[in-house]
C-alpha cells in the first residue's frame, strides 16, 4: 500500500482539485493521511466531506502549528510500504502512483519523477520521450549538493517508509526543514529511480514562505546547511566541496533578499556575510555555479 500524505493550511480554494486527482489514481491501494494544522478557512468541513465517501482517507486535526509539525503528524499515521507527500496547493496525474510503483523493486528506496509549475490542465507540457536513470548512494548525495536535477523538495519523491525511520522535519526550522528531512532519507538510499515524465503539477504559492520577505525564518536554512556541512565533513568529505558551495550559494540569496527587504539584523547580515568572504575563491572557481551568482558574491564581499 502507498501513503499519500497531504498538510492542509488554509487550503478551501486548491484541496478539491488535489484530493479528486488522488482519488482518481488508477493505483487503488492507497490510504489518504490528511492533516489539517488549524485551517481558519472551510478546508476541515471539506476533506471531512471526503472523508465520509472513502474509507482510504484519513483526516486528523490539529492545532496550528507550522507545515512541518503537519508532515511530521501525517508521517506518523501512515501505515503504507511507501510515502508521497502532496502540497494541498497542488495536484497530480491519475497515473501518477501506477507509474512510480512499477518502477520499485527490492533494492529501490525511492522514486523520483519530473514535476512542473502548470496553473491549469491546459499548460501541462507532455514528455514524448521518456527516459529512466538509476542513483546510487554516491549520486543522489551528489545531485542533491548540485541542486540542479534534484531540489530539496518532497513532493515529486515516492520513498520507502522504512527510510524514515527516526528521521523527522525539525519543528524549529522554519525554512528548508524538507531539504533537511531528504538530506537524512539519502543517507540511507540505496538506490534512486528517476524518470522525466511530469507527473506532478506543483502550483507556486505567492503567499509562500519563499516568496516573502527575508526574515527569521529564512535564516534558519543558513544554520541547517551548516548542519549539513559538518555532517558532510565527517561522513561524507569527498562532497565537501559541494556542500560548500550549497551553504554560499544559499548565504549569496539571502543577502541579495535581505538588500530587497531591508532587514536590520546586523549579527545575521554579518553571518552570512562571513560565509560568503571566507569562501569567495572557492565559489569562484566553481564551474557548478552560474556568472550571475558569482558577480553578487563579489558585490556581497565588497560590501556594496
Amino acid at each position: 500500500m502507498i501513503s499519500i500524505l497531504v498538510p492542509i493550511y488554509n487550503a478551501e480554494n486548491s484541496i478539491r482539485r488535489c484530493l479528486e486527482s488522488i482519488l482518481a489514481q488508477t493505483y487503488r491501494d492507497i490510504e489518504i493521511v490528511l492533516v489539517n494544522d488549524g485551517s481558519k478557512d472551510n478546508s476541515l468541513f471539506i476533506i471531512q466531506e471526503y472523508s465520509k465517501n472513502d474509507k482510504r482517507i484519513k483526516v486528523i486535526d490539529q492545532e496550528n502549528k507550522g507545515v512541518a509539525a503537519a508532515r511530521n503528524t501525517a508521517l506518523k499515521n501512515a501505515t503504507g510500504d511507501y510515502i508521497l507527500y502532496v502540497d494541498a496547493d497542488d495536484w497530480i496525474e491519475q497515473n501518477m502512483i501506477e507509474q512510480m510503483y512499477s518502477l520499485v523493486s527490492e533494492d529501490v528506496d525511492i522514486v523520483f519523477c519530473n514535476s512542473d509549475h502548470a496553473e491549469v490542465e491546459q499548460e501541462i507540457k507532455k514528455v514524448i520521450d521518456i527516459e529512466y536513470e538509476a542513483w546510487g548512494k554516491e549520486r543522489q548525495l551528489e545531485e542533491f549538493m548540485l541542486h540542479r536535477k534534484m531540489t530539496g523538495m518532497l513532493w515529486n519523491k515516492l520513498i520507502k517508509r522504512s527510510l524514515t525511520k527516526g528521521i523527522y522535519f525539525d519543528e524549529c526550522i522554519g525554512y528548508g526543514e524538507d531539504a533537511q528531512f531528504l538530506w537524512g532519507i539519502l543517507k540511507k538510499s540505496r538506490k534512486m529511480i528517476v524518470t522525466n515524465e511530469i507527473l506532478y503539477h506543483h502550483v507556486l504559492d505567492q503567499n509562500s514562505i519563499s516568496h516573502q520577505a527575508f526574515s527569521e525564518k529564512k535564516y534558519s536554512a543558513i544554520l541547517m546547511w551548516e548542519g549539513i556541512n559538518q555532517e558532510v565533513e565527517k561522513e561524507y568529505p569527498q562532497y565537501i566541496k559541494l556542500a560548500k558551495e550549497r551553504l554560499i550559494s544559499t548565504a549569496v540569496f539571502s543577502c541579495y533578499e535581505i538588500r530587497k527587504s531591508h532587514y536590520k539584523n546586523k549579527e545575521q547580515k554579518e553571518h552570512l556575510r562571513k560565509i560568503v568572504c571566507d569562501n569567495l575563491m572557492l565559489f569562484l572557481k566553481s564551474s557548478n555555479i552560474s556568472r550571475k551568482m558569482k558577480m553578487y558574491a563579489i558585490v556581497v564581499f565588497l560590501g556594496l
